[in-house]
């Protein structure tokens, strides 16, 4: 960087004189390609003295096609690279150590552009042509989306040949022998338009909206150094500063880019389009800047896994190559009593469809004893419509009103399962009522049977009431409450509608049951935050809350075991 041109730049920006160079410690960070807006943040926290500001001297080292990062990275060459997570998961299985501090695009805007003049409309007219990839960069998801796709990849003739293409696309693009090339929606797609290519001659095969989405640049280090601690201070002051210089530069981007090209003799109009394109990959209105999305990593995890043969690519969840340790020292927002991945497994977990069938076991049962409060009160259809949806869901969509969040609109507008199951009820339960000679309430035909059922519908409904504390990222103590309110706020409403006192009120332990069950998950959870696969520790935990809410119920039951009552 030409330290005069620098200078001017910082009085023009009224940047304050810096620190004197001996104060400062030195941070080496290797970037994936050459200068350019892909890479503005880093360069505008560096002229702007965001690094200086924190004590730092960092080297921006550029890069490209031949330049391996990881292998400057495991040398000790550099203290932290920007790279894609395809080429981070591949390395890492060659034994390579790296991990993930922060993500910085949160979606990917890689394209394979083919011409459409030798016939390529779709993925299977690809079979038999060259396509240009970047060793260190493309290749992967190239190859993953080509097996993905059903064609083959080798040298025998009618199989889909790879090429080796440089960082000069025109050179690739222009090349007779070569079918599509490897490019980026925000700089070698502008390169073929700027050129003279019309988008209308082109037959553009873009990933994302072809949903083989994955993790492109984001920040790597050794993890090995990650337990030194002046390491990761010196590591926590590069990711801030660098965070604040792509706030800057997202905000400002025309100034950043006046102010890139004036340094490195870059088009100015061409970094303003991969400016704009940029911006919409990082997504920083929706996802916090440098935050990595579990599930987003999962998504790329599990496409290279499946598509791309001789490959593992860290088969077990719990040998995750990311950590949010740095990046949440940084973050002042609260997410609750779990980190991101405890509550993004959770959901997943609790998405299984065994689990599911108990969820729905569960509001069959509360259906019920809800029809046979209706029956003994002799009331209309609509009447025990209304209170067997009362007891089955009228707790759980009383948790969602009040959670708010992505809990609206409530859960029974998203899955008609439970109306169905309501209405099933009521419907069998009236047909059985007209045409017994005996007529009898449910409730009173089958006892015991609805016993087990109403006990696993406590258990199931107790983990979901917990659970959507924990993803809304409440308080501790909310868990326990809202696992209260989701297995007995439908028996409330119930009661109150129907002129009863609320059943725990005179003493029976219901709501108690499911307080300790919140209770009891919360404490195991707390220790997912410590183990190395956390999905599986989830699966335990959840199974033992289970076992626990519905064997105390049992206990309690068999025991006939009350409330205190006020004396």
């Amino acid at each position: 960087m030409n330290p005069l041109r620098l200078a001017l730049l910082l009085v023009l920006l009224g940047t304050p004189a810096s620190l004197s160079a001996e104060s400062l410690q030195p941070f080496r960070f290797q970037l994936l390609w050459t200068p350019q807006a892909q890479f503005l943040g880093y360069y505008m926290a560096d002229v702007l003295g965001y690094y200086e500001e924190h004590g730092l001297a960092v080297e921006i080292l550029p890069g490209g096609p031949t330049v391996r990062t990881t292998q400057r990275l495991q040398s000790g060459q550099v203290d932290a690279i920007n790279e894609w997570l395809p080429t981070a998961l591949t390395e890492r299985e060659n034994g390579i150590p790296l991990i993930n501090v922060a993500q910085i695009f949160q979606h990917t805007g890689f394209m394979l552009i083919c011409h459409r003049d030798r016939g390529i409309r779709q993925p299977a007219d690809l079979q038999g042509k060259t396509i240009g990839v970047w060793q260190n960069g493309s290749y992967l998801p190239v190859t993953g989306w080509l097996n993905r796709s059903g064609l083959t990849i080798g040298e025998d003739p009618g199989n889909v040949q790879l090429y080796q293409q440089s960082a000069d696309v025109l050179q690739a693009w222009n090349n007779p022998s070569i079918d599509c090339v490897s490019a980026m929606s925000y700089n070698e797609y502008w390169t073929l338009l700027k050129d003279g290519g019309s988008a209308t001659n082109l037959t553009i095969f873009d990933f994302a909206e072809l949903g083989f989405s994955f993790l492109e640049d984001g920040i790597y280090v050794d993890p090995g150094r990650l337990k030194d601690p002046k390491f990761r201070d010196r590591l926590g002051r590069f990711l801030d500063a660098s965070l604040r210089g792509w706030q800057y530069a997202l905000s400002r981007p025309g100034e950043s880019v006046t102010i890139l090209t004036q340094l490195f003799e870059l088009d100015e109009r061409h970094q303003l389009h991969m400016i704009n394109e940029i911006a919409r990959l990082i997504d920083a209105q929706e996802i916090p800047l440098g935050y990595l999305r579990v599930e987003a990593y999962d998504q790329t995890l599990d496409f290279f896994r499946l598509d791309v043969p001789d490959t593992d690519f860290l088969a077990s969840q719990g040998r995750r190559i990311w950590t949010h340790d740095v990046w949440s020292q940084l973050d002042e927002t609260s997410y609750g009593v779990y980190d991101a991945e405890v509550r993004y497994r959770l959901q997943q977990v609790l998405n299984y469809n065994a689990f599911y069938l108990l969820d729905l076991l569960g509001t069959l049962a509360f259906a019920i004893a809800g029809f046979a409060r209706a029956q003994q009160r002799k009331y209309s259809i609509w009447g025990a419509l209304a209170l067997a949806s009362l007891a089955a869901v009228g707790g759980g969509t009383l948790r969602d009103l009040l959670v708010g969040g992505d809990r609206h609109p409530p859960f029974i507008f998203g899955d008609p399962n439970y109306l169905y199951i309501i209405a099933s009820v009521v419907l069998f339960g009236s047909l059985s009522h007209i045409l017994s000679r005996n007529p009898q309430p449910l409730g009173e035909k089958f006892p015991r049977l609805l016993l087990v059922i109403d006990t696993v519908g406590l258990a199931a409904f107790c983990i979901i009431g917990a659970k959507v504390a924990i993803v809304a990222q409440l308080d501790w103590f909310w868990i326990p409450l809202l696992a209260a309110l989701t297995c007995a706020g439908g028996g409330v409403l119930l009661d109150i509608v129907t002129g009863q006192e609320p059943r725990t009120f005179r003493g029976v332990m219901y709501e108690e049951i499911a307080v300790l069950g919140g209770l009891f998950l919360f404490c195991m959870l707390y220790f997912a935050n410590f183990v190395s696969n956390v999905e599986d520790y989830i699966e335990l935990s959840i199974t033992l809350t289970f076992v626990f809410v519905f064997t105390l119920r049992v206990a309690v039951v068999a025991r006939g075991a009350r409330s205190a009552m006020l004396r």
